[in-house]
């Protein structure tokens, strides 16, 4: 994902090693970004750069094996991202950082992995590279925490076009005794990339406002990205609410389009935890006044989804020219004169079925299942845990009788004591 950058490391330096911080980057100064607030509309993939094919095909396949059903190899998948971003690709750098920094891969530096990453994004002029640095400095993951160093990153990466970015600039700017116009002009820009929470917040404030008309449009863009909530809002607005409802958008009722919306809502909370779109939106209830056409009941997510093969596993010829091309580990993808000495013996492993508590060690590298029945996506009650790190409570969304209470109060979240059962294992170096 990204390359081992000496200057990043030299400049900001893991947390033990530095005392004091410099910019690495052009960014604006915190008291810039307090005189000079305005902002102009940036979209991200003018500034992506064109992506190698080959690379593109180790990515794709680490994808599939990250996304499809059952048990997750984690090492495995961040094999692929690696070689791939090693080559200049982007979406496998991101998806790395996010496998090497929560632990779900492992890695034997992980937090100077993580920042590489991220600096390699950054010298490639790809805008989340920004976001990712700031991310590490607010959290003090691996950087000395600086939040104030983290908004300047924050903001250039906003300024570049990143629209999560964007999202977070504009919440920090939302109140009124801040810029709430400037919050609202980098809300809408990062609504027009794609970003549902964005647009969704961009409804609310319209709402808030009464300007109802101004709210459709964001709410439908929030639709589109994969808000169920937004479907339910809409669901709601078109079914004939009190004035003094929440859901009072000042429509004609229309039933017809409560109930597509209300199938969207359900199609949405069916498939969450695996980033479904309705980009076909507009053709399946489209904002009046336009008709509505005829619809089948389906969705195009989903059609794709269901005719889209596997993609191809690349060959271990291809997964081996291109790691030495970047004097890469073709097993790991890690660089091949950072890798740790092999392990003299093999220990015993425990066996698949063994139960481990929460505030445990966790006993072996592997996936670990939380029972069922409470209620969650397969693919979340597994989680891929490192020997010796303390088994954790399960933190899961209890969402409210009344979905509109979620969306306006905020999730619920419950942190619960489990018992972990090992489901699969892969023996790692270490």
């Amino acid at each position: 994902m990204r390359t081992l950058i000496p200057t990043l490391l030299l400049a900001f330096t893991l947390t033990a090693c530095s005392k004091e911080s410099k910019p690495l980057y052009n960014v604006p100064d915190i008291p810039g970004l307090r005189a000079n607030l305005a902002f102009t509309c940036a979209q991200e993939a003018d500034r992506l750069p064109p992506l190698d094919p080959e690379a593109d095909e180790l990515f794709r396949y680490g994808r599939y094996l990250q996304l499809r059903p059952g048990p997750k190899e984690f090492d495995d998948v961040a094999r692929y991202y690696r070689i791939a971003a090693a080559h200049g690709h982007y979406k496998a750098n991101t998806n790395l950082q996010l496998l090497i920094s929560q632990g779900f891969a492992w890695s034997p530096f992980r937090v100077r992995e993580s920042i590489d990453l991220a600096s390699q994004l950054i010298d490639a002029g790809v805008p989340s590279g920004y976001y990712d640095i700031g991310f590490y400095l607010n959290r003090g993951f691996g950087l000395k925490q600086n939040r104030e160093m983290a908004l300047r990153y924050f903001r250039k990466a906003a300024d570049l076009g990143n629209p999560a970015a964007q999202f977070y600039v504009a919440e920090h700017l939302r109140p009124m005794d801040k810029a709430p116009d400037i919050a609202i002009q980098m809300f809408q820009c990062a609504a027009d990339q794609g970003h549902g929470k964005a647009a969704d917040t961009l409804g609310i404030i319209f709402d808030g406002r009464e300007q109802y008309a101004a709210a459709l449009p964001p709410y439908q863009k929030a639709v589109q990205a994969g808000l169920y909530a937004s479907a339910h809002m809409l669901a709601q607005a078109f079914d004939n609410p009190s004035t003094d409802s929440l859901y009072y958008l000042a429509l004609t009722p229309d039933p017809e389009r409560v109930r597509r919306y209300k199938e969207i809502d359900k199609f949405l909370n069916r498939w969450e935890y695996h980033n479904p779109k309705i980009p076909d939106l507009d053709q399946i209830v489209p904002l009046p006044p336009a008709p509505l056409p005829e619809w089948d009941g389906t969705f195009q997510w989903k059609r794709e989804r269901d005719a889209a093969g596997p993609p191809p596993q690349p060959s271990d010829a291809l997964i081996r020219r291109l790691a030495q091309a970047k004097k890469l580990d073709p097993a790991t993808g890690l660089p091949l004169d950072l890798m740790p000495e092999p392990k003299a013996t093999l220990k015993t492993l425990p066996p698949l079925g063994t139960l481990v508590n929460s505030g445990e060690p966790c006993p072996q590298n592997g996936v670990w299942c939380v029972p069922n029945g409470l209620g969650l996506d397969p693919d979340f009650r597994k989680q891929h845990f490192t020997e010796g790190t303390t088994m954790p409570r399960l933190i899961y969304v209890n969402p409210r009788r009344y979905m509109w209470l979620d969306r306006w109060l905020g999730y619920r979240y419950v942190s619960a004591a489990m018992t972990w059962e090992l489901v699969a294992y892969r023996d790692r170096p270490a």
